[in-house]
């Protein structure tokens, strides 16, 4: 009997409640609450674009080779899990070739790669152009053209039985081009199906039968410079990483605290893109906050998204939410906005804005209702 005193006093109250309530729902909005859309041409400007450091991308999809937009990249392999010393005295080794499958030939026709012999240690997932500093002794070089999707190369026979013989001396080899400009190949890395491998074709001692076998990469990634400070005016870049700042201008009707921002996006159109270069479908790119315009700090606002820049869409809505939402209602200081790609360091895709052409702004907002 308690309990069914304690609910019915229970639903009285919020009968009470509503019947007092000047709201026509339960959710608290008049029936008649105004949203607007708008959009706001001139509202979103170029301001600079910001270039960081190439830095190690780990578990990379790319091994590159050659230079673009000022960047020279060479490519590392190791190979490491190789037989041991007493497999050498039983064989005789007629040849050696690493095999690599080729994803992406830029701009050159015959691409001409040197092959070194490295000689101080690395690690994949730490090395950078600035901490190798590597000795390497030349070896030979290779071309590479658009007709071939396998690239198979010679090593020299005494090298790899060094690497046997003498494994905690194995650095591995370097792939990189000389007096290149705006070239490069792309090789598909140990991180996928077409992992790189060096194939041992021998003979038996105790045979004449000559037999092949073939050992993955064990370890493989690039490195990469950037030999002009100078940075790509208006870019989203992933070699060298760069990525563009905007500001955005509201009407000073939007900047108070009683309007409820439902959702704001940044409008970019083809027109707007002057080049652009993807090597793969798309380009990830996420909207950040920029948290100190001196040194370029920025961080990410809850509400922003990452979206994909692809070949075929004519219209890439970022949403920027967050940020317009936190500026409006005073949390956040400042009113600009970092884009940059989610794969820095991972390859030479690109896009260039034209820069006399801005995005537009689309807000979505609740206008208050005044008593």
């Amino acid at each position: 009997m308690k309990k069914y005193i304690l609910f019915i006093s229970l639903i009285s109250i919020i009968f009470y409640i509503l019947s007092c309530s000047q709201k026509k729902n339960i959710i608290g909005f008049d029936e008649n609450v105004e949203i607007i859309a708008i959009t706001i041409t001139d509202s979103i400007n170029f301001v600079t674009t910001y270039k960081d450091s190439i830095k190690n991308y780990n578990n990379n999809t790319k091994l590159i080779v050659g230079k673009f937009n000022d960047v020279e990249v060479r490519s590392l392999l190791k190979f490491e899990n190789l037989p041991d010393t007493s497999w050498i005295d039983t064989v005789t080794i007629n040849s050696c070739e690493i095999v690599i499958q080729k994803d992406i030939l830029f701009n050159e026709e015959n691409f001409n790669i040197k092959i070194y012999e490295v000689t101080k240690d690395w690690n994949e997932n730490s090395v950078v152009w600035d901490s190798s500093n590597f000795l390497y002794n030349e070896d030979f070089d290779f071309n590479v053209s658009q007709e071939q999707d396998t690239i198979t190369f010679s090593i020299d026979t005494t090298l790899v039985k060094d690497w046997i013989e003498s494994d905690s001396l194995n650095y591995g080899i370097m792939l990189k081009c000389e007096n290149v400009y705006n070239n490069f190949v792309e090789f598909s890395s140990s991180e996928t199906d077409n992992s790189p491998y060096l194939k041992i074709v021998y003979t038996d001692s105790t045979s004449t039968k000559m037999d092949t076998i073939n050992y993955n990469v064990s370890e493989d990634t690039f490195i990469g410079n950037n030999s002009n400070s100078d940075s790509l005016d208006y870019t989203i870049a992933n070699l060298p990483p760069i990525g563009t700042i905007f500001e955005f201008n509201l009407p000073d009707s939007l900047c108070k605290q009683n309007f409820q921002i439902n959702k704001a996006e940044m409008i970019i159109t083809s027109d707007l893109v002057e080049t652009f270069f993807i090597s793969e479908a798309e380009i990830e790119i996420t909207p950040y906050y920029v948290s100190d315009t001196v040194n370029i700090d920025y961080e990410f606002i809850n509400d922003c998204s990452t979206y994909e820049f692809n070949l075929d869409s004519d219209t890439l809505k970022i949403n920027i939410t967050g940020i317009i939402q936190g500026y409006t209602n005073g949390e956040l200081e400042n009113n600009r906005i970092l884009l940059k790609s989610t794969t820095e360091n991972k390859d030479f895709s690109y896009i260039k804005f034209e820069g006399d052409i801005t995005p537009d702004l689309r807000i979505i907002y609740t206008k208050p209702v005044l008593d």
